[in-house]
């Protein structure tokens, strides 16, 4: 059986939204990550406003402390992002926005780029909102293989979407899109909320799984371990018995860590030390 090391854990800046992006660069240094997933929201790395100056200038911030991008994250669940739209122009907008954001991703030197189903009208059927999904996730794949991108879709919790929302439903999308460049990511907090396991993940998808957002909740949310209730010792076991190789990246998203963001980072980096070390 391997084991998970801490070198696979990946720092990600979404918490760190009322400071500029070096404040984060700089904290994951000092609590000793390598990696680091981007999350392209403003101010930091907007998909919209990601001029190539300004991608080389996050780049460059980057690779000066020695750090390794793992993944590009563009906000996406929030209005108006949705790959799934009944409208087709915001459809139209955003499948022009994850194409700007594989381009941002080549640029800042990783090969992923995380996506999410989108979301169709909770009160009709889910057919035709499947349908459009599917649609514009291969538009968007065909786009990331022209860059030398993998898709890493990563299923979203029931109160955000009634698409993909579960270990089926993203098997589902990956057979039906069956494209070499969209792959799968498991979330451990939407896993949880579904009722999935990371076993079943690993029987259902195998060498499709390609990314890992290793999230806490109390049962759900972005919390900083420790401060949830997920079983975290159980999940680093059975990913380490599983050979998981990829980046573990700590999804801390919850607005009561916006004003001292390092202190939940230090603090996930603690209780993660504690059962690899």
């Amino acid at each position: 059986m391997s084991r998970i090391t801490f070198a696979q854990v990946a720092g990600m800046n979404m918490h760190y939204v009322f400071y500029p992006f070096e404040c984060f660069l700089d904290a994951v240094v000092r609590c000793g990550i390598s990696r680091v997933e981007v999350w392209g929201g403003a101010p930091h790395a907007q998909v919209e406003e990601l001029t190539p100056r300004r991608v080389t200038r996050l780049r460059r911030e980057i690779e000066l402390r020695g750090l390794e991008v793992v993944c590009f994250t563009p906000e996406q669940c929030v209005y108006p992002v949705n790959l799934a739209a009944a409208e087709r122009g915001l459809r139209r907008r955003s499948v022009r926005y994850f194409a700007q954001a594989v381009r941002a991703a080549a640029e800042l030197g990783t090969g992923k780029l995380l996506i999410t189903s989108g979301w169709g009208y909770f009160n009709e059927p889910t057919d035709e909102a499947w349908k459009r999904s599917r649609e514009s996730l291969s538009e968007v794949a065909e786009v990331a293989g022209e860059n030398g991108v993998t898709l890493a879709l990563e299923p979203l919790q029931r109160t955000e979407s009634n698409l993909v929302t579960s270990l089926d439903s993203l098997g589902a999308m990956l057979g039906e899109l069956c494209s070499p460049h969209a792959r799968a990511c498991l979330d451990t907090v939407a896993m949880a909320a579904a009722g999935d396991t990371i076993a079943a993940y690993f029987d259902r998808l195998g060498g499709d799984l390609v990314h890992v957002h290793l999230t806490e909740g109390d049962p759900t949310g972005h919390l900083a371990w420790g401060d949830g209730k997920l079983p975290l010792g159980d999940y680093l076991h059975e990913l380490g018995e599983r050979g998981y190789r990829g980046s573990l990246t700590l999804e801390i998203g919850d607005e009561r860590y916006v004003r001292d963001p390092e202190a939940a980072t230090r603090r996930a980096v603690e209780t993660l030390r504690a059962f690899l070390d």
